[in-house]
């Protein structure tokens, strides 16, 4: 192999390793926003909750906020995130794959359930906030 082969793999190689731990650092935070969402929304803590959106997603409104806090009114809802899983990212925004276990411990005509998500992350004050979550997935449990 030629000198310049050699130093231009080194070089690529060099590039990747710094990448791939920024790409490491973003992971943790993107997971870590999840997990601590899905903690306030196990404390039935409405502005928790609600502090994890951000502000100019398309779905976050009045209307999301009072469906929040008729779920705590009238369900005795628990979730528990069972996979988190880095997609990637562009200069804008950061996605994720998330399944949720979400159960209830006697609330009548609800079915525990799973769901598997796209999650968008977009920083909103450079704080990283769910802009969005599309279901790709889910299933009953019994």
């Amino acid at each position: 192999m030629k000198t310049g082969h050699i130093l231009a793999t080194a070089v690529l190689v060099l590039a990747w390793v710094p990448a791939t731990r920024a790409d490491d650092t973003l992971a943790g935070s993107l997971e870590q926003v999840s997990k601590d969402q899905i903690a306030a929304f196990n404390r039935e803590d409405i502005a928790a909750t609600m502090s994890f959106a951000h502000t100019k997603s398309p779905t976050y409104d009045e209307a999301a906020k009072e469906m929040v806090t008729n779920d705590f009114k009238t369900e005795d809802l628990k979730a528990e995130e069972l996979s988190f899983q880095y997609i990637g990212h562009d200069d804008e925004f950061a996605y994720a794959r998330v399944k949720v276990k979400v159960t209830s411990s006697g609330t009548k005509g609800f079915d525990d359930n799973i769901m598997d998500t796209v999650t968008l992350f977009h920083q909103e004050g450079g704080t990283w906030k769910v802009w969005d979550t599309y279901l790709i997935g889910g299933r009953l449990e019994k």
